[in-house]
């Protein structure tokens, strides 16, 4: 269950647009390579843990203690940071759904920064929870309200499977968008050394998590699918925009509760990273010094200002799926394989592959990045007709 909830959130409310954008065979291939990458990718990290405690390391907990085992303290600042602007923007990205989707509920007459503004006080008041037991009751909450509201939309999408659109197979123009939303979407290799630590049974921690990303890409693939078939070019970025009736409403508030509860799961680690690099040098304890709590509530200010500064919630996956989440979950793993593992001990198809990984990681990265910025410097407009749906001009 908690490799399921590290992987499955917002992002995938965005995959039929993307499907729209590539085309719906395109878009699973794309969605299944980058499954299949990011799993090795991920198993990566755990085999170099495994050789580095072997070797006598100990304390490596997390995604930055490997980069600092691997690569010096500078290995430790670069994944730290990264993982930060990551969760942030998976933060970030939660905003923008919230807002678009109140936006359509309200037919545009609520505002985007009264929405976004209104949900600071409550995050201000979860993000001070420094153990994640206590944010537990709302995890819960959030996994149903999720399940709900993504079953529904499933549902409807059948409903709604009335237009006379071509549903295309492939659109190459759109590859670099659709692989930018799939690597967002399947993004949780921070969160992967602290499961693996978990395990009972950690020998079985490779099978299991191929097992449940298997399952979670026919999911995601099956999602995509329908709602780019079930409104063809309709479809908007968050699909939850394209529901009409009296239970759009419902499904949109039920993901709307979800991802709003899972926003201080996501700045979780952000806060104690951006802690411990500027607040590390106090002598007072966290918890009773001051200033810690006014740091986290300007955390979450940042989180919605940068929302609303950009309201495209498709083009900001695209942003955050190009740049840090293709660092994180394909180049940075291969380059600690090479470094723990000497050429000798590699096997000929492990060299390659990392080594390809590393160059079409990089190369599709500046792509996908410099893409990502011309996108978002082109001017967006929103406008709600009478029948209160939304049109992106």
């Amino acid at each position: 269950m908690n490799i399921f909830i590290s992987f499955v959130g917002a992002g995938l409310l965005g995959l039929p647009y993307a499907f729209q954008r590539s085309g719906w065979l395109l878009g699973v291939i794309c969605l299944a390579a980058v499954s299949t990458g990011n799993v090795y990718a991920m198993l990566l990290l755990v085999k170099c843990r495994k050789r580095l405690e072997s070797n006598g390391y100990t304390g490596i907990k997390g995604y930055g203690d490997l980069g600092r085992e691997v690569l010096g303290h500078r290995g430790e600042i670069l994944v730290n940071v990264c993982l930060v602007v990551s969760q942030a923007g998976f933060a970030t990205a939660y905003l923008i759904f919230i807002a678009a989707n109140f936006q359509s509920i309200t037919n545009g007459k609520a505002g985007r920064a009264l929405i976004i503004y209104a949900c600071v006080p409550i995050l201000s008041l979860l993000v001070q929870f420094r153990d994640m037991k206590k944010l537990s009751p709302f995890s819960l909450v959030a996994d149903v309200a999720n399940l709900m509201g993504l079953s529904c939309v499933i549902f409807q999408d059948f409903e709604y499977n009335t237009h006379s659109d071509t549903i295309q197979a492939m659109d190459l123009t759109g590859m670099v968008y659709v692989t930018s939303v799939c690597i967002y979407s399947l993004e949780g290799v921070g969160l992967i050394l602290p499961l693996e630590s978990s395990c009972a049974n950690r020998e079985g921690f490779p099978k299991l998590l191929k097992q449940v990303v298997f399952g979670i890409t026919i999911i995601m693939a099956i999602f995509g699918v329908c709602g780019y078939v079930a409104f063809g070019d309709q479809t908007l970025s968050p699909i939850s925009l394209n529901l009409r009736g009296e239970s759009a409403a419902f499904v949109q508030m039920a993901l709307c509760l979800a991802i709003y509860l899972t926003y201080p799961i996501m700045m979780f680690p952000v806060s104690d990273v951006l802690e411990n690099l500027f607040l590390s040098d106090s002598k007072l304890p966290p918890r009773r010094y001051c200033p810690s709590r006014t740091f986290r509530i300007c955390i979450v200010l940042m989180t919605a200002t940068i929302a609303y500064t950009i309201p495209n919630f498709g083009k900001f996956l695209e942003l955050v799926g190009a740049s840090i989440c293709t660092l994180l979950g394909f180049i940075l793993p291969c380059i600690f394989h090479m470094k723990v593992f000497p050429r000798s001990e590699l096997k000929t198809w492990e060299y390659i592959l990392d080594i390809l990984l590393i160059v079409l990681g990089t190369i599709f990265g500046l792509i996908g990045t410099f893409d990502a910025i011309l996108k978002l410097m082109e001017s967006d407009e929103e406008v709600v007709v009478d029948s209160g749906e939304p049109l992106e001009l």
